[in-house]
This record gives structure tokens, sequence and C-alpha cells, in this order.
């Protein structure tokens, strides 16, 4: 087994890392973070033991440790291991039901908390109701805290299994362990039924952690329709009519003492809701207390006035009226067309309002920087109001990964990203030598706009933006941008396209296709002669971009972020979608696999003397009428597929990838001979799944010959990594990625 150590404060394993490995804690403590609980691990704790494919919790050292490493995805691995270590059984299980007994605890822990949650919900509102009427105050009907409904769990933990744990833990735990070790299929069954109930578990504890987050707006948030704003409205109306407000006061001190005890809210909005207690104000502001609509507001915001004000105003207004959304009359068309223009304009202006600090984003605001939401009238009521509520969890579209329009946009102006390519293929720098090119700009203005983050963000804005809102649309010849009614035509929460959403679409094809975001790279670590030119297999997932419409069609806009190839792929997603997006991410994985190998293979991509998924591809196609090894049948469906794509191999090939991870790797046959080998060497399956087709006669000598390929690499970078360490060299991260990977 490997030895790491590990500073403390550095992460071991992160939530949606890909498990390849566990490890076990010899000195030191991990913790364990779920977003409301921790749970420490010590010496002999499995990080890893609850996981299956993907991390579902973070792990980060609390202290300075030290951990052996071994890879495991499953129990066929951890058999393997505990038949050449049989001493480590005792020390496996023993902590398996330990870790399990941690985390009932923290289950019951959180469980506890939800219930409070609930309770203290339905306590404060019917105070809240029963103090507005004795002030003969219309109490508002609008507040989300009175629909929160009590939470149904999916992952439940039984009281049975709690008790279980307790007895066995309390005083059976030895002879429970020395009966289980005298058999190596009862321990290893012990073990892993522990594991499935602390997966089972932790899944549990993140529905509540879920349910927490997505509900504690209704008690206090920066939006401000929640149950402590809605008090403090309370209190300032019943001073004004010189009115007696100390039972008022008890009920807002009630409710900042339980957000505190509750331990769910964000320090800085309790510290800032106490601040506006103790101040006793609720002032809205001018722009608020002028504006009569939304699309008001808006134009307001953007800083518009006078003439541009009013042409802005009477432009949206007449679209807004346009019975027929659909209409394609002439003027209907240049109705949408002028729409169209100053849509993009708008939200510049309204843009650097916000990342430049001049105005505060308030909920309006966000439902037009990440919904593109003109107005009311576009939507209707109820619409609206679902919307708004989607822009209080926005939380749920952002990851490491994945970005809102608006979020994706401002780490363009702060530097975070760079711009992307245009409709033209041309990135930021190419779009600049194309200008000087032509005589646009100087020299000197093509150094300044290089440094220029506002200009990149416009740039960005004015191409990538314009240009992939519609398309990923569906419907270029109907398409507006802004959001309307008839585009919105189930329920927003089925609709809306959020990071689990996405990540768990990636996650069914990555399970399946296991290197399908991998590429070789030099090491970026190291400096030995040993390593520096030993290429490694890293994985780099892509940035997922929402646009704001409702659209049809997602794209793979580009496979690197720049010119390298260690930067990740950009995907394109409307951020409501009434599409399958398992099968719209899926089909855009087949168009990056292409891609992705024409950027490395470069000018020789068709060649096939240089071997390549696309040079082989490309060859079977070109020349699949001379190819003996297909059937006449086969030659007829190949030329109506290229009829139908149009001569476009990609397209081809992305039809025949969907079909190899769809029904290929299940054992269901629908491509040619020629066609699985050429994917079975370029996109393999994962382990799991070699495993189910080992005994197919299709698949039995590819996978042969692959599992002995990747067993002589992994057993030759053992040997150079061991003599790396003996020259004093350190195995990092990569270089672990690196080695886990021949064994997927």
């Amino acid at each position: 087994m490997e030895v790491i150590h590990l500073k403390a404060g550095e992460n071991v394993a992160k939530r949606k890392d890909k498990v390849s490995a566990w490890y076990i804690v010899q000195e030191g403590n991990v913790t364990l973070r779920h977003e409301f609980e921790e749970t420490t691990l010590g010496p002999n704790a499995i990080i890893g033991i609850l996981e299956q494919d993907w991390f579902i919790c973070d792990y980060y050292a609390s202290t300075d440790v030290t951990l052996y490493v071994f890879p495991c995805e499953g129990v066929n691995d951890l058999k393997q291991f505990l038949a050449a270590e049989p001493k480590m059984r005792r020390i496996f299980l023993r902590s398996a039901l330990l870790q399990r007994h941690q985390l009932f605890c923290a289950y019951a822990d959180m469980y506890h908390k939800v219930r409070q949650f609930q309770n203290l919900s339905d306590t404060l509102y019917e105070e809240y109701v029963y103090l507005c009427a004795r002030s003969k105050v219309e109490a508002k009907q609008s507040l989300d805290v009175a629909n929160i409904t009590p939470l149904e769990m999916q992952h439940k933990a039984e009281n049975w299994e709690i008790n279980n744990s307790n007895s066995l833990i309390r005083g059976a735990l030895d002879a429970y362990l020395n009966l289980m070790e005298t058999d190596e299929d009862l321990c290893i069954g012990s073990i892993m039924e522990a594991s499935a109930q602390m997966h089972r578990i932790a899944r549990g504890i993140r529905e509540m952690t879920n349910y927490l987050r997505n509900n504690r707006d209704a008690l206090f948030s920066q939006v401000r329709s929640d149950l402590f704003h809605a008090s403090l409205l309370l209190q300032s109306g019943v001073k004004a009519r010189g009115g007696d407000d100390g039972e008022i006061k008890k009920l807002i001190e009630k409710q900042l003492g339980y957000a505190k005890e509750l331990g769910i809210f964000q320090e800085e909005l309790l510290v800032s809701c106490a601040k506006e207690y103790a101040s006793n104000t609720e002032k809205e502001t001018a722009v608020d207390q002028e504006c009569k609509t939304d699309l008001e507001y808006i134009l307001q915001f953007a800083g518009y006035e006078g003439d541009k004000y009013q042409e802005m105003q009477e432009l949206f207004v007449a679209y807004e009226k346009v019975k027929d959304a659909d209409n394609k009359d002439e003027a209907a068309y240049r109705l949408r067309k002028q729409v169209g223009k100053v849509f993009y304009e708008l939200y510049w202006d309204c843009f650097l309002q916000a990342v430049e600090g001049r105005k505060k984003i308030t909920p309006v605001m966000e439902m037009f920087f990440n919904f593109a939401y003109i107005d009311q009238g576009f939507l209707g009521e109820d619409k609206t109001s679902e919307l708004y509520q989607l822009s209080a969890h926005l939380d749920m579209c952002a990851s490491d990964h994945v970005f809102t329009i608006f979020r994706w946009l401002r780490a363009v102006y702060e530097g975070e990203k760079e711009p992307s390519k245009n409709e033209f293929d041309m990135d930021y720098t190419a779009y600049l030598n194309d200008g000087l090119r032509r005589g646009e700009w100087t020299k000197e203005e093509v150094a300044r706009r290089k440094q220029d983050q506002k200009a990149k963000a416009r740039y960005e804005l004015e191409n990538m933006f314009t240009s992939v809102n519609r398309v990923t649309y569906g419907n270029i010849t109907m398409f507006s941008p802004v959001l309307c009614e008839k585009d919105l035509f189930n329920s927003l929460d089925k609709m809306v396209v959020t990071a689990d959403r996405i990540e768990d679409a990636f996650n069914t094809v990555r399970k399946i296709d296991y290197s399908l975001f991998y590429r070789p790279m030099l090491p970026r670590t190291g400096t030995s002669d040993l390593i520096k030119n030993e290429m490694v297999m890293e994985e780099i997932l892509p940035d997922v971009i929402l646009m704001p419409n409702a659209g049809t069609r997602a794209m793979m806009w580009q496979e690197t972020a720049s010119v390298r190839n260690d930067t990740p792929a950009r995907f394109m997603i409307p951020i409501f979608t009434a599409v399958d997006l398992q099968e719209a991410i899926l089909e855009n994985c087949g168009r990056y696999r292409w891609e992705m190998c024409r950027k490395i293979q470069g000018v020789r991509w068709n060649d096939i003397r240089e071997r390549s998924l696309t040079s082989d591809y490309y060859d079977y196609l070109q020349f699949y009428r001379k190819n003996r090894e297909l059937s006449a049948e086969t030659k007829d469906q190949i030329k109506g597929a290229l009829a139908r794509a149009k001569n476009n191999f990609r397209e081809i090939f992305v039809k025949d990838y969907q079909n190899w991870i769809k029904y290929e790797a299940k054992g269901g046959f629908r491509l040619n001979r020629y066609v699985r080998q050429i994917m079975f060497t370029y996109c393999p399956f994962s382990k799991a799944y070699r495993a189910d087709l080992k005994t197919n006669p299709m698949f039995a000598d590819a996978i042969g010959k692959l599992e002995t390929n990747n067993a002589r690499n992994y057993k030759r970078l053992q040997g150079l990594y061991e003599k790396y360490k003996r020259e004093g060299g350190t195995i990092t991260p990569e270089l672990r990625e690196n080695l886990n990977f021949y064994q997927m």
C-alpha cells in the first residue's frame, strides 16, 4: 500500500470526485463534512468505504495525517486485498462498524435539526399571524414559511438499524468480530453490508441538508420575502401608528435566537439581520418606490433616462402586446428582431451596474440576469411567482463546473475564465489579431484589449452569449431572448437544469466510458528526469454554462478553453429544457470525443498512418465500399447513414457512440463488427462493464488485450514511481490518478 502525508486543512477527497481508491487513516484525524454536520474519523478509519462510483461527501485533514492508499472500486478489489492481507480483516470490519455508528449519530442529529426547523417554522409563523391580527394589520400572504411541507425521506434509517448498531458497539463488538473474522465471506459480507447502509444514510443526510438549504430562506434571506423581514415590516407599521411593539420585538428576538441555535444560516446574513433589527429600518430605495412594473425597474437599474428610457419601454411593451408569440407576419418578425438587438445592450448595461458595485442585485435582477425575465406581462402571474421562488435557490444551478450565464460573464470580467470562441471558431486572441490585420485596431490597442477584462466580458456577451442563446433555444427563426410564457409549458421544477442533474447525466456516461475526459499530459509537478517527460493521464471535466432560455438543444461549444489541451471543454445547455437531459449530454459527449481527438491529432486527424479515433473512423467511412469485412447489407446501411448526415462523418460517429453507451455496454448489439472494434480501442468500457462482457465472444479478445496492456502499464509505472520515491520524489495526487487510470 502507498503511504501519503497531508497537512491540516488539505483535501483528502472532494464530493463528486471519482472513487478509485480507499484511504486508511494511520495517524491524525480526517473530517467527513456534510453541509451542516461534521464527523471526525480517527486512526484505522476507512475513507471511501461508504462511497459508490463518486464521493458523496467531502473529506479533509483536520490535523496532519498519514494515510495508506489502496486502489478499490468495489467488493472484488476489497476481496483481493483482504485475501492478500488477512490480518486486516478485523481492522476493516471494526472500522466499518464504528464508522456506521458515527454516521447513524450524525443522521440522528440532522433528523432532530429538521424536526426542530419544521416546528419552529410553524410556531413562529403562527405567532406572526396572531400579532398581525392583534395589530389590525393584514399578514403577508406570499410568505414561503406558510407553505413549508414536512420532509418525506427517500433514504431513511430505520429505528431497528440504529438500535442494532447501538447494542453492537456498546456490548457485543468483540464477540461479533471474533466470529466474523474466522470466515472471509462472512467478514466481507459484513463490511459491504455496513458500507451499503452508510451510503444510504449519507444520502439521507444529504436529503435533509438539501431540505434545510432549500427552505431556510423562508425564515431569513437576502431577498426579503421571509418571515423575519415581514416581522420587521409589521414592527415599523405599528411604531408608525404609535402602537406598542413590545410583543413584536420579542418575536423578532426569538427568531434571531432560534436561527443561531439551528446553525443552518450564514453568519454574515444573521449579523446583517441583527443590524437591521437594531436600527429598525425597512426603507425602500427610490427606484423601488417610483417603479410600477418590473420592466421599469430593470430599465432604471441600467441607468436609462429620458428618450432612451422611453424608447426601450415602448419597444418591450409593444412586444408584450403581441397576442401570438409565434406570429410569423412581417410586423411581429421586425419586432422580435428589434428586441433581440436591444436585449443584449440592456443586459450589458445592467451587468456593469451590478459587477462594478453601483447597485445591489435584487430578486428581480436575479431573474433578469439568469432567466432573461423582463416583466410579469410576458410570463403571467403564476410563472412569475415560480420564477421568483427559484431565484432564491440559484445555488442549485451552480458548482465548480456549472455556471449560470451571469456567473460565467462575471468570471470572465474578473479574470477567472477566458472568453469563449465566437461562431467563426475564433478565440479572443485570434479575434484581436484579425482586427489588427484588417486595420480596425493598432498594436497598442490590441495590447490594451488583451489585458482589459471589461473588453473580454463584452466580447463574450456579444459573441458567445448571443450566438449560443439563439442556437440552444432550438428554433432559430422564432427565437427571442426574452423569456415568455409559451416557452414554459411545464412546471419550472421539472424544466430547470440543476448542477446535480447535469453532473448525474455526465456521471452516467463516465461510469461506462471511463476515459471520456482523460487526456495525456506532461506532469505539472516533479522535475526528476525519471518522470518529467512521462505522460500522465489527467481527467479534466468540462465547464457547463446555462443559457437563459427555455430551449431544446444542448451544445458542445469547444473542446478546450484555449489552444492548450489542459483546459476544460465548454458545454452549453438551456437553463430550462423539456428534452431528455441525459440524451442531450450523451450526444454531446460523442461530439466532444471526436473534436478532442481532432485537436490532439492536429492536421493529421484523418491520416491513417497516425492511428487515432478520427483517422480510423474516417478510413472506415471513406472506403467502406472496398471493405471486405462488411456485408452488402451493412454497406447499404452506411450509405443511408451518410446520406442522412449529409456526409458529416462526425455526426455518424455520434450516433454510433450513443448506441455504444446505451446498448453495447449492456450487451445489446447495434453496431457492426468493424465499428465495435474502433469503439473499444478508443472508448473502452470501465472494469465493471468489462466484467459482465468478458464471456461474450464479441468482446473477449478485445477485453483481454486491454486488460493485459493496462496491467503491463500499471506494473511499469509502479516500478518507475518506486524508483522516483527512492530518489526523494513525492507521489502527488496527479501521479496517483495516473496510476489508478490503469486499474479502471
